[in-house]
């Protein structure tokens, strides 16, 4: 669809900005979705970061002092060029790159929200030198707002960092298509994966999948072409497709996906093993569990049992590899349960956590993690106390953990390149906090199951004195989660769960202002009891108010609202609110799009709009726009020509529909010559160049300025011709009486970087019109003299 320079961005140093948050976008892509695929797994904190597919950075192996320097280094040099750059702002593209350069050093170290600030300077430096000096600084800005994004997510607030990562796919995107200076396919690859992680890692799996698919689409062909290069990338991206594929319940896609990561790894590591080896155990650790939710345990245990055998052989003499194969034996040991072995699974369960304790305290996270596996296949060969000991180690290690990162919880996030602070209300990192919540949940269940209801109740007080002081939002969800759990215990626990649920919920509407998730949480323990009878009265006692629309609100209403609210397209939407419109239209739909607007405020408002249409002009009417723009928008998104006429012909509506302001001019003229002279000729003009110069050449002997304006936008667009494209658009200018919108002189700007014949055939094309067109004599001079011509 575009020919562009697949360059490698090995140039990026010279210019300031390495591509080094490009290429770690596409093995972030690949761990976020691994993270996103099985919550279970997590590799990064002791087996190195994962800086470009096929190789990676032990940071353990560099001396902390060294780094610690390193870091130092790195904001001196920051301190200076930004005085330097208030005495002479020439510096402000140095100052920048050594701010990004500043800020990989403190996230290399996990100081991630120290490593915020030099990510939003840099950025906020390079958008504004782009503002300054358009067509410059737009791939420096590209990478920049990619990293922004991966630091902001990495500082807590992964919901924030998602229209970062989406700024810089749309940047890398338009330098590719454009064909201009800097243009990198294997940086766009790499900003889609990192969108794609960014769109996992805050519930989004659905939107995730287009552009996982996306890049491997691109790395795919750049693999053809050069695969030393790109081999190594294309598996890591085939790797976190098959996990984002997992997420949507995909499980025969993420197979595939992971089936053919595993094969590319395999090959990879046929001619250097010890290169690709964790890659191949990490792909097939993956394939493993892929497979059992493909409802093929057999072949998943032989796929975990493979990558066991990699883990321990890297493992031999080398301590550090402890914690990656203690990550293949609980894949190992998940994969013998699904065979139905959960007997065999203690085992390997077992040998990951004597694995990790013996690395101490840097592992506390995995150790806890295997702990919570290790008791679930404890409590399923019968032992309860033993379950119940894993269980409480594990809480103990969560508790430290979460404890560790208190006090940021709450506080404002460092105002960002272009916007401004916010806070968050999740607690001591929220990952943490629902780390801990997560296996607190697994001990009491555990302690329940022995009646010793007590003594998990006292677990969860113990974990709320513990933040009450020092985490207050962390605090605030325990209590909630304590309060449900009572609801499931023997009397007097659900009465005492109910008094404290309703109180609670009563006390912190005043107290926090709006409500938020924990709110929902503890409104649906609410809902969920049997005896709602109970509830309302309890409701009424305690408050000495009418029962609220929420707690009134039947869960079924409120599952389907929220299916049909998210629903992967609006023809699945239509098709919902067919089958489900009594529900949908009753009064109680608009109570449950209240409730969920607590966590997705501006989905719910769109869909209580979209219901007030349809009860009004009917589903038809309502939806007929929604769909409409939904099939533009993919139209104007295929990956190739084929696929975009084959869209077209699929939804013929689409040549008579405006496109949206800011939409590419060769999308524009496709549809303008596809209603007048039919898809074959439009289509024409964007698979041959010969057509298109025949097109343009036609255009000029009529004087027809639209269709000159768009054989420029394809110029530009397909076939990156920009001196053409500029040149043809001021020539259209120029016939439709408009020659005040432009500045010939631009065309001198990029005159160097077009081929000599291209330069002289534009002059000849403008000398020719000016012939035939003598009214506008002085503006033809001009665009011959900026072509570089003899006027």
């Amino acid at each position: 669809m575009v020919h562009e320079n697949r360059g490698t961005g090995a140039g990026d140093e010279a210019r300031g900005v390495r591509d080094e948050g490009a290429a770690a976008g596409a093995a972030e892509g690949a761990g976020g979705a691994r993270r996103g695929g099985d919550a279970g797994t997590r590799t990064g904190r002791t087996a190195g970061a994962r800086t470009d597919a096929g190789t990676r950075t032990e940071t353990a192996a560099v001396p902390a002092p060294a780094r610690e320097a390193d870091v130092l280094e790195r904001a001196e040099e920051v301190r200076r060029l930004r005085a330097e750059a208030e005495r002479d702002p020439a510096r402000r593209p140095d100052l920048a790159a050594a701010l990004h350069r500043w800020s990989e050093r403190l996230a290399a170290l996990g100081d991630h929200r120290a490593a915020l600030r030099p990510a939003e300077d840099s950025a906020e430096i390079y958008v504004g030198l782009g503002v300054e000096c358009p067509g410059m600084f737009q791939q420096e800005s590209a990478l920049t707002m990619g990293v922004l994004g991966e630091r902001i997510a990495a500082a807590g607030d992964p919901a924030g960092a998602v229209p970062f990562a989406k700024q810089s796919v749309r940047l890398q995107r338009e330098l590719v298509t454009e064909g201009q200076p800097g243009a990198s396919v294997p940086a766009l690859a790499a900003s889609l994966l990192s969108y794609a992680a960014r769109l996992a890692e805050t519930g989004q799996s659905v939107a995730a999948v287009p552009p996982a698919e996306e890049a491997v689409g691109l790395l795919r062909g750049l693999a053809e072409e050069d695969p030393d290069a790109f081999l190594p990338r294309l598996a890591a991206a085939l790797d976190a497709l098959g996990h984002h594929r997992a997420a949507v319940s995909d499980a025969s896609g993420a197979v595939e996906a992971a089936r053919e990561a595993r094969d590319r790894y395999r090959a990879l590591g046929a001619e250097r093993p010890d290169a690709f080896r964790p890659e191949l155990a990490a792909a097939l650790e993956g394939l493993a569990r892929h497979l059992g939710r493909a409802g093929d345990p057999a072949e998943g245990l032989r796929a975990a049992e493979e990558a066991v055998a990699l883990r321990r052989a890297a493992a031999a003499g080398r301590p550090e590899a402890s914690a990656a194969l203690a990550a293949a034996l609980r894949t190992l040991a998940g994969s013998l349960a699904a065979t139905g072995d959960p007997q065999g699974a203690l085992p390997p369960a077992r040998e990951a956590v004597d694995l990790l304790r013996a690395e101490g305290d840097a592992v506390s996270a995995e150790l806890a993690d295997c702990l919570q596996v290790f008791g679930t296949y404890v409590e399923l060969n019968g032992d309860a106390e033993g379950a119940v000991e894993a269980f409480r180690e594990a809480v103990a290690l969560r508790r430290s953990l979460a404890l560790e990162g208190a006090g940021g919880s709450g506080a404002p996030t460092p105002e960002r390149a272009g916007g401004s602070g916010t806070t968050t209300q999740e607690g001591a990192g929220g990952s943490d906090a629902s780390a801990l919540l997560s296996a607190l949940g697994d001990l009491a269940r555990s302690l329940a199951r022995t009646g010793e209801h007590t003594a998990a109740v006292a677990e969860f007080d113990a974990a709320v004195a513990a933040f009450d002081a020092a985490d207050p939002a962390t605090a605030r969800r325990l209590t909630v989660e304590r309060n449900a759990f009572l609801l499931r215990c023997p009397e007097p626990g659900p009465a005492t769960g109910l008094t404290g649920l309703v109180r609670w919920l009563d006390e912190d509407s005043e107290a926090a202002g709006s409500p938020d998730a924990v709110t929902v949480r503890a409104r649906q323990a609410l809902r969920a009891y049997g005896d709602i009878t109970a509830v309302h009265r309890v409701w009424e006692d305690q408050t000495f108010l009418s029962v609220p629309g929420w707690l009134a609100l039947p869960p079924q209403t409120l599952d389907t609202v929220s299916a049909w609210m998210f629903a992967p397209n609006w023809p699945s939407s239509r098709d919902f609110w067919s089958r489900h419109a009594e529900v949908l239209g009753a009064e109680e739909a608009v109570a449950a799009l209240e409730e969920l607007a607590i966590l997705d405020p501006g989905d719910a408002q769109r869909h209580a709009r979209l219901r007030d249409t349809v009860l009004v002009h009917g589903v038809t009417a309502a939806y007929d726009a929604l769909i409409l723009q939904e099939q533009v928008t993919h139209w104007l998104e295929c990956t190739d020509w084929k696929e975009s006429r084959a869209c077209l012909e699929e939804n013929p509506r689409l040549l008579n529909v405006r496109l949206p302001e800011g939409s590419p001019l060769a999308h524009v003229a496709l549809l303008d010559i596809g209603r007048a002279d039919g898809l074959d000729a439009a289509y024409r003009l964007v698979e041959d160049r010969a057509a298109l110069q025949d097109y343009v050449d036609r255009a000029l002997e009529a004087g027809d300025g639209v269709a000159l304006m768009h054989g420029g936008g394809i110029e530009g667009q397909v076939f990156g011709d920009r001196l053409s494209s500029l040149t043809h658009a001021q020539l259209a200018l120029v016939l439709a009486g408009a020659s005040d919108g432009f500045d010939p002189g631009d065309l001198a700007g990029i005159r160097h970087a077009a081929p000599e014949e291209t330069r002289a055939r534009l002059v000849r094309e403008t000398a020719a019109l000016s012939l035939r067109r003598p009214e506008r004599g002085e503006t033809w001079r001009r665009i011959v003299e900026a072509l570089g011509g003899d006027a």
